[in-house]
């Protein structure tokens, strides 16, 4: 069975990739960085999808057996064959594919990060849609999980971020979170609260000013940390 704790362990291996085998911020990546088998119960292969997510669009099949990886973003969790799995890859010239389908020898990335991630993506634009809007103040861990399509995951920010803690994927104090990871501060006991990082510093959330908004990192008190969003 796989678990994110191991995959999340395995991402320095596979930054020491992306230096030595991508052109960072040009979209430049190689080819053919790893290499792995899909494998699915009813042998019809798996979607591709145009995003990290099950909510963007079919564009095609991924067939059963060996298939090249460019590079893997961390995206919605998806249960398959491999178990329950936050990465996806990426098919050079097609899309993104659950890496829950997909033996690559390892439990944890075997590509470079990709440069982009459509699902963060979609879940700033949802905050920016709604910068100064009042309508989720109190309610930070639904707007969070909202914006990423999602909602009733978790009760509070709090136990979002304690779920990240138990699964050892949290990365406590680290004021600089990759585009699209959940940032938590340990405020309104005892509840919390979470935003989405923007990966520049900033982040969205609710109770900036009483409202959602745009600030920078760590802004509130108490800040705890970030981790992928496990929903």
């Amino acid at each position: 069975m796989r678990t994110a704790l191991l995959r999340i362990t395995a991402r320095l291996s596979a930054l020491s990739l992306l230096t030595a085998g991508a052109v960072l911020g040009t979209g430049v990546l190689p080819a053919h960085a790893a290499t792995g088998t899909v494998v699915t119960d009813s042998g019809a292969g798996v979607t591709i999808r145009s995003g990290n997510a099950t909510s963007f669009g079919s564009v095609g099949t991924q067939p059963n057996g060996t298939v090249q990886i460019d590079c893997q973003i961390y995206g919605e969790p998806v249960t398959g064959k491999f178990g329950r799995s936050l990465i996806w890859d990426h098919i050079p010239g097609k899309g993104f594919i659950s890496d829950a389908y997909v033996n690559t020898g390892s439990t944890g990335l075997v590509a470079p990060l990709c440069t982009s991630n459509p699902r963060a993506d979609k879940a700033i634009a949802w905050y920016a849609a709604r910068n100064g809007s009042t309508a989720f103040q109190g309610y930070c861990e639904m707007a969070a999980e909202n914006s990423y399509g999602k909602t009733g995951v978790w009760p509070s920010a709090k136990a979002d971020w304690n779920d990240a803690v138990a699964r050892g994927v949290a990365h406590r104090g680290d004021l600089n979170p990759p585009k699209g990871a959940l940032v938590f501060w340990d405020l309104a006991a005892p509840y919390g609260h979470v935003g989405v990082a923007r990966g520049d510093g900033y982040f969205w959330a609710t109770s900036v000013g009483g409202k959602i908004g745009l600030a920078k990192l760590p802004y509130f008190s108490n800040y705890l940390g970030w981790a992928w969003p496990n929903f």
